[in-house]
């Protein structure tokens, strides 16, 4: 989650949007979670059915998608930081086009 944040943060000012799903959680731990976590970015419950994760063929947790701003998914994983060289050269493209 730290880095997460650091993404937020860093970005707040660009073309830039996080979203997480969670899945599993009671939704008292889910709620807890963005509380004690810092979750400042938007957050999707879906509980015990996994319709999402599913659509997506998430297997394993956490996992990541970098979509750009076409809508294109670029790039998946299971490392949030992996992708900080991605995400930087996509934001830049993005500016570009304004």
């Amino acid at each position: 989650m730290p880095h997460l944040r650091e993404l937020v943060k860093l970005h707040q000012d660009r073309p830039f949007a996080l979203i997480g799903i969670n899945t599993g959680d009671s939704p008292e731990d889910y709620r807890k979670g963005l509380e004690d976590h810092g979750v400042s970015w938007i957050s999707a419950y879906q509980g015990e059915e996994t319709p999402i994760a599913d659509m997506y063929r998430v297997r394993g947790y956490p996992t990541y998608f970098l979509i750009d701003a076409d809508g294109k998914i670029v790039m998946t994983g299971h490392s949030g930081s992996a992708m900080d060289d991605k995400i930087e050269e996509l934001l830049e493209k993005a500016e570009a086009k304004k």
